[in-house]
């Protein structure tokens, strides 16, 4: 038999209900009930505690095969999908949520299952109800304004023509978080209503949890409606998105998502899913995040903790944009992308809603009323069939509960791991957070209970190269601290106690392995030398020192940029000048003789700090930024500029002043270095007084001045990033002209020959430090173009040492000038790529 529970949110409400099914069924119906709260001041309500227990009261009964839920409106629904977590593994394929109309579905359903109606058929007569009653009252149909269909009720009320577009998905994964939040980001900047309609179920296009949980796939149909003053313009906007495959690149290098858990446990080896390649052996260490505990309060200030909350996730939007900073410049801008997407997800309206909802009726804390809120959206994503969208159910849990810490008091970056010595990390699941704050150098390889390959953490992993395996279920968290484990990235094994032969096998195996991948970084130490003689300097970038031994590693000549902002955040006021002193010693100390370019503190535009006190600027990137915010700014700047003077007196370093667009502010820097040096020679303190100054090339301004500015300065470093940005006068954060910023477009590239010509000219060098530094397909290009250094992520190094050395700079200089004759930035990647692919091929061959 089917049973049926009612969730209302009053108990009275769902009482009746039953007990008008029990008086029309006469008997042998099972039916439940899950109607108001606990609470005596504020009974009208729903409870998830209370409606898994009522499923519970069902399933126990031998009789009852599968439950059937049917729920009143708004919290009902998402108390209903909370529960479904409550409830044990082995009952929740026995439960079934139901959108049928409570009074009318459940008298249909009862009927049905009492004469023994299978669940298929209990759900469809639940869902038919109403039918009965819509033909009994068409009669009266000619007294009432013709019907509008749900989804263009609120385009009527808001005015003007409703605008309609039809998408074919394009990309391989669906409508996952990240193509989802620039189409958000993208209609949030129109003044248009707009909707999104997939397999008959709307949602607004305003809300990333309900356009996520549509579980739209590759090929699925979408129907897009706007109404409003920018209607026309938005659907526009979103054609183009969809055109541009919604952001995604069309060649998903993500691996396919893989459903294992430990299915064998031969020889004390579990199977899971390879999430990052390679071979690790050594002692397990747990991951453990602080235990946050939330027990329900009753308040009577209800204002007060729904403005708690929202500071809470005001506070959690800024940490997260923190970490895409810190992440993008670490691994890249692709893999930072979830932070984008976990902004939005935490900030969703239907989500603070629901919050704000329990906290106002139910009269619940905030926190409490954000776990009740955060549960039910969880429930929501991991219910949906597509597994790779099931998993981002860990995003929305991730960036939830940052959230849920900051309500109780827990810092926002707690997390247990410091192992007496590189370990193997074990954990329940990684997501984003985890990894982008992880050491990585006391990592040697990752398991994971739950979780699979296109998981964002693994992800992270992959980026950073450190092996990792997930899924293998529960033989995770049983596996002691300290014990020897080991692990195949590549084929997803996991050995949880090795014999002594089996360590040393693995042992070995990891060792040819690093050899393996050390060997690019072995020639990656010599210079890069091209074939017709001419040398490349290659450097790394770094945000914090610690990452100088990576970048030693994997060959770099030094440092081509120190972003210094990095050692500002997480604090509550800047570094002194003599904590400054030390970093930038300790920096230039472990780079033994090597140059160390150093970029005065670069806020402003994405990256903010708190205790600044930055005043909201409707467009921060064309705002206070970079060096205009530093001399504005001389309390800050000053201390800056004196440990770096004092630093360079004992070894190479150079400074570089970012966001420079007017001769000006290189003469008011030169007079203010002037004045710093007389201060430190009066103090009797050591300092460079020919320290060599360069300047970031990342404005149209600073590229049409170059010459003057040539004059005035040792080195130019064209930031690739921002200056793609400007020239191309597109926000590379608003998702309908994203797709502009790209360094391949015409403009860019002739900004690039521009600049190299000017400092040359001047008899300076010019370096390039944008994430195109470490495209492979550029490396010719920007030789031919005439740039002398690159500067780019330390992974990057080997392989782009060794696409230089295969060049000749003729050859470079003949693609150079083919490229700067294209007319179109997609013109001029099909033609690098080509030439890329073909050197690949050869390379292997001759291999």
């Amino acid at each position: 038999m089917i049973g049926l529970v009612i969730v209302s949110h009053s108990a009275r409400l769902a009482e009746g209900v039953r007990e008008l099914v029990e008086q029309v069924v006469q008997g042998g119906a099972a039916i439940a009930t899950a109607g108001g709260t606990e609470i005596p001041d504020a009974p009208i309500g729903t409870d998830p505690a209370k409606v898994a227990a009522a499923i519970e009261s069902l399933l126990i009964r031998p009789e009852v095969s599968d439950v059937l839920v049917l729920m009143d409106l708004g919290s009902a629904i998402m108390s209903a999908e909370a529960a479904f977590e409550l409830l044990p593994e082995a009952m929740r394929s026995r439960v079934h949520l139901c959108e049928a109309p409570l009074v009318e579905g459940a008298l249909a359903a009862a009927v049905r299952a009492k004469i023994g109606g299978s669940l298929a058929e209990v759900y469809a007569e639940a869902r038919e109800a109403l039918a009965p009653k819509i033909e009994q009252l068409a009669s009266w149909q000619h007294l009432l304004p013709a019907p509008v269909p749900a989804a263009e009720t609120t385009f009527e009320q808001a005015g003007g023509e409703v605008v309609e577009l039809t998408i074919v998905v394009p990309n391989q994964l669906g409508l996952h978080a990240r193509p989802a939040a620039r189409l958000v980001t993208l209609v949030a900047q129109y003044d248009a209503q707009v909707t999104i309609t997939h397999q008959g179920r709307t949602v607004p296009a305003t809300s990333l949890n309900q356009l996520v949980t549509l579980g739209v796939r590759q090929h699925d149909v979408l129907v897009v409606r706007a109404s409003g003053p920018e209607a026309d313009a938005a659907i526009a906007a979103i054609e183009a998105l969809a055109l541009d495959n919604l952001g995604d690149p069309i060649e998903v290098t993500e691996p396919t998502e893989i459903i294992a858990a430990a299915v064998s446990e031969e020889n004390n080896v579990v199977v899971g899913v390879p999430a990052s390649e390679g071979i690790a052996v050594g002692p397990a260490f747990h991951l453990r995040a602080p235990t946050i505990e939330v027990e329900e309060h009753i308040v009577t200030d209800t204002a007060k903790e729904r403005q708690r909350l929202r500071e809470a996730v005001a506070a959690v939007m800024e940490q997260l944009r923190t970490l895409r900073a810190e992440t993008s410049r670490r691994v890249g801008a692709a893999e930072a992308g979830i932070f984008d997407a976990q902004i939005l997800m935490i900030g969703d309206r239907e989500l603070l809603d629901t919050a704000e909802e329990a906290i106002e009726l139910r009269r619940l804390d905030a926190a409490s009323a954000w776990n009740l809120a955060l549960s039910a959206i969880v429930a929501r994503y991991r219910a949906l069939n597509d597994p790779y969208l099931a998993r981002r159910a860990e995003d929305v849990l991730d960036a939830g509960q940052r959230v849920l810490r900051h309500l109780v008091g827990v810092p926002a970056d707690t997390l247990l791991f410091d192992p007496p010595e590189p370990a193997i990390l074990v954990a329940a699941d990684l997501r984003p957070s985890d990894v982008a704050r992880l050491p990585a150098e006391r990592v040697l390889g990752i398991i994971t209970a739950e979780g699979g390959p296109t998981g964002h953490g693994a992800i992270l992993a992959r980026s950073l190269g450190i092996p990792a395996v997930t899924g293998i279920g529960a033989a995770a968290m049983t596996i002691p601290d300290g014990q020897i484990v080991g692990l195949d990235g590549s084929a997803g094994h996991v050995w949880l106690a090795p014999d002594p032969q089996t360590i040393e096998q693995l042992r070995n195996r990891r060792e040819r392995w690093l050899a393996e991948r050390s060997e690019l970084r072995k020639r990656a130490q010599g210079v890069a030398r091209l074939r017709s003689g001419e040398t490349v300097e290659v450097a790394a970038n770094i945000n914090l020192p610690d990452e100088l031994e990576a970048a030693l590693l994997n060959g770099a000549e030094g440092v081509g940029l120190f972003r210094t902002e990095f050692l500002y955040f997480e604090r509550e006021a800047p570094p002194s000048e003599e904590e400054q002193l030390a970093i930038y010693r300790d920096a230039a100390r472990r780079l033994k003789g090597k140059p160390l370019v150093i970029r005065t503190l670069d806020v402003g535009g994405d990256k903010s700090l708190p205790y600044l006190r930055q005043p909201h600027e409707p467009n921060p990137f064309l705002g206070q930024r970079g060096l205009r915010y530093c001399l504005d700014h001389p309390g800050l700047f000053r201390p800056q500029m004196r440990a770096i003077l004092r630093a360079a007196a004992d070894y190479p370093i150079r400074v570089m002043f970012p966001m420079v667009s007017r001769w000006e502010e290189l003469v008011m820097v030169d007079a203010l270095i002037d004045e710093i040096c007389a201060e430190l020679q009066a103090e009797g303190l050591a300092f460079d007084e020919d320290l060599q100054r360069g300047v970031m090339i990342e404005t149209p301004s600073a590229v049409l001045i170059a010459d003057h500015l040539a004059r005035l300065v040792d080195f130019f470093s064209i930031g690739t990033n921002d200056l793609a940005q400007y020239i191309m006068a597109a926000d590379r954060d608003n998702a309908a002209v994203a797709n502009l910023v790209n360094p391949y477009q015409p403009a860019v590239l002739r900004a690039i020959r521009e600049t190299v010509e000017a400092g040359h000219a001047n008899g300076i060098k010019v370096s390039l430090c944008g994430e195109m530094a470490g495209d492979l397909k550029a490396t010719a290009l920007l030789i031919g173009l005439g740039i002398d250094a690159l500067s780019m992520t330390p992974t990057a190094i080997p392989i782009v040492k060794e696409r230089i050395r295969r060049l000749e700079l003729t050859e470079a200089k003949r693609i150079a000038a083919m490229v700067l004759e294209m007319s179109s930035a997609e013109e001029i990647e099909a033609y690098l790529a080509e030439i890329e692919d073909t050197d690949v091929a050869k390379m292997e061959s001759e291999s």
